[in-house]
């Protein structure tokens, strides 16, 4: 069985800290530490299945570490290592690189044979509870079996709502900190959402430390308030289809109470104050009465765009077949299937975009001044009634058609105030990840991804 396949499975011990990226808190230098990038994906994923997933994997390692001991199965250092070195073999000879895998490159070598040895443990103690020879083979089955028969044996506790915040899950009355679930989901996450979280860690600092600067706090009383005001908007946004803020929340495997426990919802509440003391309402109110189209096309009315587009060039090749009078042309063939045949099944066979044969032509919800589209295309689609279908267009790159699948209502001063708020925030979110300057690893060259 190669660990790789199933994650890591280990309870890690803490070494020195390592430093994954530098940045500039408040002017001054900062580091973020692989603990820091751990809990912030422990607290973050716990209630997801990956974290779930990863929860088990740690409480079926606890498991196997205290049945291993008890029995007196756990190998040497030096059978963890000469199986490595069979395991490396065997990767090389079939053309992967051990190096490759995240599990393998996000640990250190003594994490890395730690997880060997509880794999090599695990294997042990099934073989002795199901009497097989030393060198019969251990099926996935097998070690489920043997997990399942010691989880009646052992006290487990990993319902989120029966432990701390802090808590991952519980063995035999031994907590496993949220920071051990962090860390197996960290050595096995891959590069980007390693370098998600580490830009998390470094912006949250930032915008706390913004907030203090402020004298924002983001006590009960505000919590609350933004709990509220979530509630009103999923109850009047066309995009939810009718859910409700509590149905929303469960999708993402959430609840009201567990939202008031995310450090980064707080961090949000703290943006969105940090943003009412640097943007007041006042100042607001007077950007929209000065540039009331402006801020319409910014914040105003969204539509649901559907799109059927056809790649173009002005001398087609092998790629490109299309010049754009041919573009055209066949989007006018297209747009003829339209009076006949669903949009969504038309857009799925003939967009040469990929995005679009995956959402039927759904771009989703845009406002005028969205840069996701050529202007000529939203311009059309802004001046169009529900359900028509406008085009073929000339964008840069090729041909559109358009269908207006749905409208939102005109909003009026309050709302279009409202999200001229948010959007604000939003530029001062961008505004606190500029000055923090992240840099990644050792901090020798800003990161440019």
């Amino acid at each position: 069985m190669i660990p790789f396949a199933i994650g890591a499975i280990a309870v890690l011990l803490q070494g020195p800290d390592e430093v994954l990226a530098r940045y500039q808190l408040d002017g001054k230098p900062a580091v973020v530490t692989r603990s820091d990038v751990a809990i912030e994906m422990g607290l973050d994923l716990c209630h997801k299945d990956v974290g779930r997933q990863a929860a088990e994997v740690l409480v079926d390692s606890e498991i196997t570490r205290r049945e291993a001991e008890r029995l007196k199965l756990m190998p040497t250092d030096a059978e963890v290592r000469a199986f490595w070195d069979q395991l490396k073999a065997q990767l090389r000879a079939a053309g992967r690189d051990p190096a490759n895998f995240a599990a393998v490159r996000n640990s250190t070598e003594s994490e890395w044979l730690r997880d060997l040895a509880l794999q090599l443990a695990q294997e042990r103690l099934v073989r002795r509870a199901l009497d097989l020879d030393a060198g019969e083979a251990v099926s996935g089955d097998m070690l489920r079996l043997w997990l399942a028969e010691q989880r009646k044996v052992h006290t487990v506790v990993d319902d989120r709502s029966q432990l701390a915040p802090g808590i991952a899950a519980r063995v035999d009355g031994r907590d496993l900190p949220i920071l051990e679930l962090g860390l197996l989901l960290l050595r096995t996450s891959e590069d980007g959402e390693r370098e998600r979280y580490i830009r998390q860690v470094a912006f949250l600092a930032s915008i706390e430390r913004e907030a203090e600067k402020l004298d924002v706090l983001a006590d009960d009383a505000a919590i609350e308030a933004a709990i509220t005001a979530r509630r009103r908007d999923v109850a009047r946004d066309p995009r939810y289809r009718g859910l409700t803020f509590e149905q929303l929340l469960e999708t993402q495997g959430l609840s009201v109470e567990l939202l008031r426990q995310r450090r980064v919802f707080r961090a949000k509440v703290l943006q969105e104050q940090i943003t009412a003391r640097l943007h007041p309402d006042a100042e607001l109110r007077r950007e929209l009465a000065a540039d009331r189209d402006g801020v319409v096309a910014e914040v105003g009315a969204r539509r649901r765009l559907g799109i059927v587009f056809r790649r173009a060039l002005e001398e087609p090749n092998a790629l490109v077949p299309n010049d754009f009078a041919a573009a055209a042309a066949s989007l006018e063939r297209v747009k003829q299937r339209l009076e006949l045949e669903r949009f969504e099944m038309v857009a799925r066979i003939e967009t040469d975009d990929p995005a679009g044969k995956e959402s039927g032509g759904d771009t989703g919800w845009l406002q005028r001044a969205s840069d996701r589209l050529p202007e000529v295309v939203l311009a059309a689609a802004f001046a169009a009634t529900a359900g028509e279908v406008v085009g073929p267009l000339r964008g840069p790159d090729g041909c559109y058609l358009v269908k207006v699948l749905d409208v939102e209502p005109d909003l009026t001063d309050d709302q279009l105030v409202e999200r001229l708020r948010v959007l604000r925030g939003e530029q001062v979110g961008q505004q606190i990840l500029e000055r923090a300057d992240i840099r990644l690893g050792d901090g020798s060259g800003k990161d440019g991804r």
